[in-house]
């Protein structure tokens, strides 16, 4: 096995060091040779570890190198948004979400990735969807800003359904908040609604996140009005290469009307929401 793709290891920097074995640890880099690379940790001491046996090593932030935190991807997504962090070249995850929903990203600059979303709902035939999900995004400051655009283009039936957003990212892999904007397209037919996303990430320990997202759409004629607030809450589990969430993905709507006198309803609920994701690959 050739040794893995290098990037550029500076003594002294804390990284997170995965193994062809399937182990992995952090350490502080302390010497550095063509053959091997040597690491002080917490808990085993010195470790010197021979290039070929390293499957990924990767660079860890200051506030994650202070935390002892592993690396845990970029922060390209919430539960189910997307952020304007984008996968990095060569990192890729594959997300199940209620078992019949199944999404593939996969970085393949720093800046564009490419992903597809499909059910496989065997008594649903022709009714299952297939989509794809481009994404571009760069960063306007540092690590700290990234903005960026992209689409869901959704197959049905013969029938196709755009989503195309633009969004803002601030904060870190591990701690972010984004803010985006979306407009849908049906059957060719402009939707001239907006739908508005609020979310973001905390990570309060080496495994668990909190993550929420939040969807806001408003519809509105000369007489009715209806408002619709949802989105899922949860906590996220996270490893080297496999992360889960938990939570709850909650609705609320309100509705008026006006054209035969006052009019009006609301309603809400929540049901568990569930998913598993899988990281593969490199990372830069």
């Amino acid at each position: 096995m050739p040794p893995p793709r290098g990037v550029g290891e500076v003594i002294g920097l804390t990284y997170t060091v995965e193994l062809v074995s399937g182990t992995s640890f952090i350490g502080r880099l302390t010497a550095v040779s063509a053959e091997e690379l040597t690491f002080e940790t917490t808990d085993l001491g010195l470790l010197t570890v021979k290039r070929p046996n390293i499957k990924q090593i990767t660079l860890l932030t200051q506030e994650q190198a202070r935390l002892g935190y592993d690396y845990l991807g970029n922060g390209n997504r919430l539960s189910f948004a997307p952020t304007a962090r984008n996968l990095r070249r060569g990192e890729g995850t594959v997300q199940n979400i209620y078992i019949f929903l199944l999404g593939v990203n996969y970085g393949i600059t720093d800046n564009f990735s490419m992903g597809a979303l499909f059910t496989w709902v065997p008594e649903a035939g022709s009714e299952n969807f297939f989509a794809l999900t481009p994404k571009v995004s760069f960063p306007v400051s540092g690590d700290k800003v990234h903005v960026g655009a992209g689409a869901l283009i959704a197959f049905q039936g013969g029938n196709t359904f755009t989503l195309a957003y633009g969004n803002t990212t601030y904060g870190s892999a591990d701690n972010n908040v984004t803010a985006g904007v979306g407009y849908a397209f049906v059957r060719g037919e402009y939707f001239n609604t907006p739908v508005f996303l609020l979310g973001g990430a905390t990570r309060v320990s080496r495994r668990i996140s909190l993550v929420n997202e939040t969807y806001i759409l408003t519809v509105k004629d000369q007489f009715d009005r209806a408002t619709f607030v949802g989105g899922i809450a949860g906590l996220r589990m996270s490893g080297q290469r496999l992360s889960g969430s938990l939570g709850l993905m909650y609705g609320l709507y309100s509705y008026s009307n006006s054209r035969y006198g006052s009019n009006e309803d609301s309603d809400g609920g929540a049901i568990p929401f569930a998913e598993v994701t899988y990281r593969f690959g490199r990372t830069k």
